[in-house]
């Protein structure tokens, strides 16, 4: 469930072994978190914890823990890969989080461009880094996969998991904590925090309010400027992907659009000017979810939209039509959804459109705006 940033439940351990339950507040961190506020109860003030200072925390369905451990820091980073293929393996103290539990337990530890996987075996008290590296040999970038092989030598007592299986495991949290939640024998669903859903599909159709803007012709004092305001038809089909932190805040968008828009200036000083436009529209980009509770938000999203114009006479001027071209152009909205429904304020992803007195067409501008309606279909 994507909710608010609240205080909840759960508890801390002090580098004593102290366990105290207290209200945690509960950023669903993505990088490993620095600094814990918390409280006993309710009512009192916000305490503060370094989280390198506790021994264990865990608030909802998250845990994270102090472990000893063996680390490779090289860089993925295109610009600073290393030329060997051998980990450079230190021993440091560091906070992880635990993806899986079980007969062998999972664990990553992330910070800015560092993302280490590592495993413990019930029983033992030695935490494992899962070895993988990225390196430059000869101008081409490789990769130890020692990582393949120590999950070939745990996972040997288990018939379900294959040899290929673990071949074509990807250095990732959700392939990793895949394969470990089928070692383990664990249900799927629970594991992977209670069925959460992070794809989402909405229908918005719209309306955009256009332009278009005849210039009189250079030196002419008789005929004026003329301007026409016009509706834009607009369908949407919008693509959510919720990322995995930070309590649903930031998702992944993209809203293939249909967009279609018909201007007529009828003897305007004995000419007749028309437009027509009818485009699709591939937008790519961010969106900010800010939840006032269990059933509402506000958000506030950024696209960059790539436009296919579909007909060649957008612009007409007796009986004599000009085609345009499509562009990229930024786009910027903000929302409100409520349950299933919601409505959405968009600027620049409307056209206003110019051309001369005589029919030349000039640029075509995205500074409209629009309204839409929405309905979540999952």
């Amino acid at each position: 469930m994507y909710s608010q940033i609240n205080f909840e439940q759960g508890y801390i351990i002090n580098e004593n072994g102290g366990k105290t339950n207290v209200l945690i507040k509960n950023k669903d961190w993505n990088n490993n978190p620095e600094v814990i506020e918390y409280k006993i109860n309710g009512n009192e003030k916000i305490n503060q914890i370094a989280a390198m200072n506790l021994k264990e925390f865990s608030v909802g369905n998250i845990k994270y823990l102090k472990a000893k451990v063996m680390i490779d820091r090289s860089s993925s980073n295109l610009d600073h890969l290393s030329i060997t293929k051998d980990l450079k393996n230190n021993e440091e103290i560091l906070l992880l989080k635990s993806l899986v539990e079980g007969k062998i337990n999972l664990y990553r530890y992330n910070s800015g461009n560092i993302t280490r996987f590592f495993y413990k075996k019930k029983n033992e008290d030695t935490f494992h880094q899962l070895e993988y590296k990225e390196y430059l040999n000869s101008n081409r970038i490789e990769k130890n996969e020692t990582y393949k092989n120590q999950l070939k030598n745990e996972f040997s007592d288990n018939s379900k998991i294959t040899d290929t299986d673990i071949e074509r495991l990807g250095y990732t949290e959700n392939k990793l904590k895949k394969i470990f939640i089928l070692y383990n024998g664990l249900d799927p669903v629970t594991a992977e925090g209670n069925g959460k859903n992070n794809f989402h599909i909405y229908l918005k159709p719209g309306v955009g309010f256009s332009n278009y803007t005849i210039h009189a012709p250079q030196g002419t004092t008789d005929i004026g400027e003329y301007k026409k305001n016009g509706i834009a038809y607009r369908f949407g089909v919008e693509l959510e992907y919720i990322l995995n932190f930070n309590k649903g805040k930031w998702a992944i968008i993209s809203e293939p659009a249909f967009q279609t828009v018909n201007l007529k200036v009828n003897d305007y000083n004995r000419r007749n000017f028309e437009i027509k436009y009818s485009a699709l529209q591939l937008p790519f980009g961010f969106k900010h979810n800010m939840f006032l509770n269990q059933k509402s938000k506000i958000y506030v999203s950024g696209l960059l939209c790539f436009e296919l114009i579909l007909n060649n006479d957008v612009y007409t001027v007796d009986n004599i039509s000009t085609s345009a071209n499509g562009r990229v152009y930024p786009t910027f909205a903000a929302g409100y959804n409520y349950d299933r429904f919601g409505a959405e304020l968009k600027w620049g992803s409307v056209p206003y459109f110019s051309s001369l007195y005589y029919g030349q067409p000039e640029k075509l501008n995205m500074n409209g705006f629009s309204v839409s309606l929405s309905y979540k279909l999952f």
